[in-house]
């Protein structure tokens, strides 16, 4: 079935490259107002492809509508997530995340579980951003993700409300409310919303050990399975106020919370066998893991205008304090009783951040059709994070030396770029530079151990567009950009999944550096292709060592010398018929590691295939539909191998009640076809996970517009 489909959806594509000349853009849902005789239809578009970003109209998406921003970024064209929630783009890992165009500054996990208490209600639409110029900051080798937040400005009282119910294995349900009201020179808003989402996953985890690195012969076989309940509560709710001071001149006050709990609750089983298949230990394993956060953000802004036409300022500071709790027990029942006991576990893991991030921007304009961007920024983070573990052994909780930790993470970022803009007739130029300067201090409090370590990098970048007639353009870009290691990668003490595996922060992790370009060419706004290419130096790579001691499994990264990332990227938007349209995205990579990895140099490389097709009906003018589908061949994740995976969703909605209502139905990976499944062979040990994921949701949806 899963062949068939992909062979539809690769006709679909073909097609849609043959018909390019009918239309430009993907009609999703049609609008007409009608003013005396004059009827003016506005388009619109599922996807805008511009020359430096994608952006992808979340609001004009019916399979999107009743999800999660997480489950949105899913099906980003371009965009995969992880089992874990990490993102990556074109293939390539460590990607930087903005709302609003601000960079967030949570850790990948509480990233992760705040995407997914983020209503896709709430998501007006998201850029994928490649080749950001100075103006971003320069985090993020893949490039930046930005996530743009719905906020209603239109005078007097307006907004939604929503309702939505979905069912998976699991129920999910969320429900909230967008007001703004505005007068005059006033202008307050506000959003809230719950959301529940209970998801269930199937984990398969197989192992082998093997006598050495010819892998000849085995040493022992390893099989883990467990099944997840996974409850996830949230509330969320933003309320500012806006004044305009003068005719030139506004300004902004709000605060931001994120309110949450999350429960992951695990029944497996852990059998291993030795060489000749005899049963070496057998148990039953149980893990719960709670955590709570509440999370606030301050916020001031403002925008003004000088009397000369286009020059500006704006800033922006904010003010974030976020406390975040996990308890976790872990649990191991051997069916022998004769057998080695493993001791219970339980941890208690409380960490709270402070970040405070301020920037001024400005915009110059130069002589006639130059202008040039300056600006400042910096950011400020504090994170403490004092972890105490402990076993149960002789009737009573002993605290574990080897994971307890008192770690506090600091990091001080100050920036400042400047970025040139040229435009001649049929020309236009951008370069910039900016400059960043880190400075970081750990204290291991437990050890009574300090490290700094502080770094000034330069970042240029340079874009270019050509316009060849009206029709036909060139493009290039060139960037630089840096990843940074977060305090957990850094943090040395244990971090345990169950009694069985655990992670490890390398103190010695040093910052990814990035340089990537990218040429193009486009044909007005339906067609796009270019070619990409980015060298990585000390690429971060997961590593796995096996004990079999004690059957444990410890993971942590390492920075590999040096890994490619090139491919060619095609994007076509084609009108088949009035009534349905299609939107094709391909993308062909490969990535290349160079570098020692575990006692082997070499990592094979593996041209993997990305192809996203969106097919959009106007039924008739208050019926559309959905029919998407995604597909991706296998790919490496350093020294993971992940299979390859397929996404079919579809969806309808209906205006209802003089066109303020829409009722929405989606069902999403129908086939069941999108799951995340990781293989390595890596020295003495094979290791390959299965992860059976809970996405194929039916979801019923309602919006109200007041």
């Amino acid at each position: 079935m899963k062949h068939i489909i992909t062979s539809i959806v690769l006709a679909f594509s073909v097609y849609g490259y043959s018909q390019t000349e009918k239309g430009r853009d993907s009609i999703v849902e049609t609008s007409i107002n009608a003013l005396d005789e004059i009827v003016i239809t506005k388009k619109k578009v599922l996807y805008t492809q511009k020359s430096d970003r994608l952006v992808f109209n979340v609001e004009n998406s019916i399979v999107s509508e009743g999800g999660t921003a997480l489950d949105v970024l899913s099906r980003a064209p371009g965009v995969v997530v992880s089992q874990d929630g990490e993102l990556s783009i074109r293939g390539q890992q460590g990607v930087g995340v903005m709302i609003n165009g601000k960079l967030t500054q949570l850790s990948q996990k509480e990233l992760a579980n705040y995407l997914k208490s983020t209503t896709s209600s709430n998501i007006k639409q998201i850029e994928v951003i490649t080749n950001p110029s100075s103006k971003y900051d320069a985090t993020g080798k893949a490039g930046i993700i930005n996530i743009v937040l719905k906020k209603p400005n239109a005078g007097g009282l307006k907004g939604t409300v929503f309702t939505n119910y979905g069912r998976g294995r699991k129920n999910r349900t969320n429900s909230g409310v967008n007001l703004s009201y505005n007068k005059d020179k006033f202008g307050v808003y506000g959003n809230y919303s719950y959301t529940f989402r209970g998801e269930e996953e199937r984990k398969e985890f197989d192992q082998i050990q093997y006598t050495d690195n010819t892998r000849q012969t085995i040493s022992t076989k390893n099989h883990q399975t467990s099944v997840t309940d996974e409850p996830l509560t949230s509330n969320n709710f933003k309320i500012g106020t806006t004044y305009e001071v003068s005719p030139k001149t506004n300004l902004e006050v709000y605060v931001d919370a994120k309110l949450g709990r999350y429960e992951n609750i695990a029944n497996g089983k852990n059998t291993l066998l030795n060489a000749l298949d005899q049963v070496q230990f057998d148990a039953f394993t149980y893990n719960d893991s709670k955590e709570k956060w509440n999370d606030y953000t301050y916020g001031f802004s403002g925008v003004h205008k000088f009397n000369t036409e286009g020059k500006n300022m704006s800033f922006d500071f904010e003010y974030e304090t976020s406390k975040f709790r996990s308890n976790q027990f872990q649990s191991a029942k051997n069916t022998n009783p004769a057998a080695v006991a493993v001791n219970d576990r339980r941890g208690f893991i409380p960490s709270q951040l402070s970040v405070f991030t301020g920037k001024i921007d400005f915009v110059n304009p130069l002589k006639e059709k130059q202008s040039i961007e300056w600006g400042v920024k910096a950011s400020v983070k504090n994170n403490d994070n004092p972890s105490v573990y402990e076993y149960y052994d002789n009737n009573q909780w002993i605290v574990d030396a080897n994971s307890t930790n008192h770690f506090e993470y600091k990091e001080q970022i100050y920036a400042a770029y400047a970025n040139y803009k040229y435009q001649l007739e049929n020309f236009n130029i951008q370069g910039g530079l900016r400059t960043e300067y880190t400075a970081i201090n750990i204290l291991q409090k437990t050890l009574n151990e300090e490290h700094k370590d502080d770094y000034l990098k330069w970042f240029p970048s340079v874009s270019l567009k050509y316009e060849l007639s009206n029709d036909h353009s060139l493009h290039a870009s060139y960037s630089k950009r840096i990843n940074r290691p977060s305090q957990f990668d850094l943090n040395p003490f244990r971090f345990y999944d169950d009694s069985f595996n655990y992670s490890q922060g390398n103190p010695n992790l040093v910052p990814e550096i990035t340089h990537s370009t990218e040429i193009g060419y486009a044909w007005k706004s339906a067609f796009m292709a270019s070619l990409y290419f980015s060298k990585t130096k000390d690429v971060f790579t997961e590593v796995y060592d096996y004990n079999p001691a004690n059957n444990t499994t410890v993971t942590s990264q390492i920075n590999v010398a040096k890994s490619y990332n090139y491919g060619a990227n095609i994007t076509n938007t084609a009108e088949i018929y009035k009534w349905w349209s299609v939107n094709t995205l391909f993308n062909i990579f490969e990535n290349r590691f160079m570098g020692n990895v575990v006692n082997t140099d070499k990592i094979d490389p593996i041209v993997t295939l990305n192809l996203s097709v969106q097919n959009s009906f106007t039924i008739t003018e208050s019926w559309k539909a959905e029919a998407n589908a995604q597909y991706q061949s296998k790919s490496n994740l350093g020294i993971y191998e992940r299979d390859a995976f397929f996404d079919f969703s579809i969806g309808i909605s209906k205006q209802v009640l003089a066109k303020k209502g829409n009722i929405k139905l989606n069902i999403t990976d129908i086939f069941n076809t999108n799951n995340f499944h990781i293989n390595s062979v890596i020295a003495q040990t094979s290791i390959n996970k299965r992860y059976d994921l809970d996405n194929r949701i039916a979801t019923i949806a309602f919006t109200y517009r007041i």
